[in-house]
């Protein structure tokens, strides 16, 4: 009997190291290849910047954060938790951590049936658990606000392209923007409008923008209204341009949500299934279903049943989530 927990244990450590590894590997990858746009993209706007002047050095709205902060921001993002961004999320950031030490008990709960030594997965693998759903919480946040700002930045580049046709200065094209767009736009361009109308200069605040925000599209907006400030020339051209392109890339995400729905469907449908038969058993038969909860040979079906549908609902999910990028 011991043996077969040993090895069970054994199997268990396996699939985490499997899991891991895979993980760190994608995040590798994802890592070099932003690596790279981001040298690229150094590369391509390198001729035209310039050091800023004392004045801009002087309205720049970069903190000088002390050790503590940083020391607080990197213990934030190792689960995941945007400081800048906290406000914005759906509930307070601070209830995350125990909404997901609750999920990682469940889960060390159910793979101890089956396992046994709930000691040894409740001292190693609950702490794991519960970075990996915090973790999960917090970038599932994140990700569906970069979303909407994405789905309606082309909109916001054609506002401003009429406001600066017309003859509308671009502070006040920012207003406008800020006044007739959706959330979360309207709050980051409102943003971006105050600091503009109490005197900051245009490419300090564009700047804070782009760092706030993190979107790669809205680096480049606040690389072409910097340069054409600095240089002069029109804008409108090259946000029309730019605005085509994200409505493209909005587009062919769209066209790979329709091409992968039969398989979210599927997913959908095969975590609801389990459910529903089961608790048709229930009604019909429910000394035999029974047996799942009251007996240690159920409960530890029941464990990896769960467990093996949880992993297979995350690899669908990551396949997904792999096509859309």
């Amino acid at each position: 009997m011991i043996l077969k927990e040993l090895i069970a244990l054994f199997a268990f450590i396996i699939i985490l190291l499997l899991g891991c590894g895979a993980a760190m590997l994608w995040v590798m990858q994802a890592h070099d290849r932003q690596k790279k746009f981001q040298n690229r993209l150094i590369t391509a706007i390198e001729p035209a910047a310039r050091h800023p002047n004392p004045i801009e050095e002087q309205f720049s709205l970069t903190k000088q954060v002390s050790r503590s902060d940083q020391i607080k921001q990197k213990a934030a993002s190792i689960i995941g938790v945007d400081l800048e961004q906290s406000e914005t999320y759906p509930i307070k950031w601070w209830l995350i951590p125990p909404i997901g030490l609750a999920f990682a008990w469940v889960v060390i709960f159910l793979a101890s049936h089956p396992l046994g030594h709930a000691r040894l997965l409740y001292l190693f693998g609950w702490p794991f658990a519960w970075l990996l759903i915090t973790k999960f919480i917090f970038n599932w946040f994140n990700n569906r606000r970069n979303s909407q700002l994405l789905e309606q930045f082309p909109d916001a580049l054609s506002t401003i392209v009429r406001c600066v046709r017309v003859g509308i200065p671009i502070g006040e094209a920012l207003r406008t923007v800020s006044n007739d767009s959706l959330e979360p736009t309207r709050s980051e361009f409102h943003i971006l409008a105050d600091k503009v109308s109490i005197g900051i200069p245009l490419d300090v605040a564009l700047r804070e923008l782009a760092v706030r925000i993190k979107i790669t599209e809205y680096v480049f907006f606040a690389t072409a209204l910097t340069l054409q400030a600095r240089s002069g020339g029109g804008i409108t051209q090259t946000l029309e341009t730019l605005a085509d392109v994200i409505r493209k890339r909005v587009g062919l995400k769209a066209r790979g949500y329709a091409l992968t729905a039969e398989a979210r469907t599927s997913s959908m449908i095969l975590s609801v299934l389990p459910f529903i038969a089961g608790g048709a058993i229930f009604v019909m038969q429910r000394d035999y279903i029974i047996l799942l909860f009251t007996t240690p040979s159920g409960q530890s079906v029941l464990g990896v049943a769960l467990l093996l549908m949880g992993m297979g609902l995350g690899v669908i999910q990551f396949m997904i989530s792999n096509v859309l990028k």
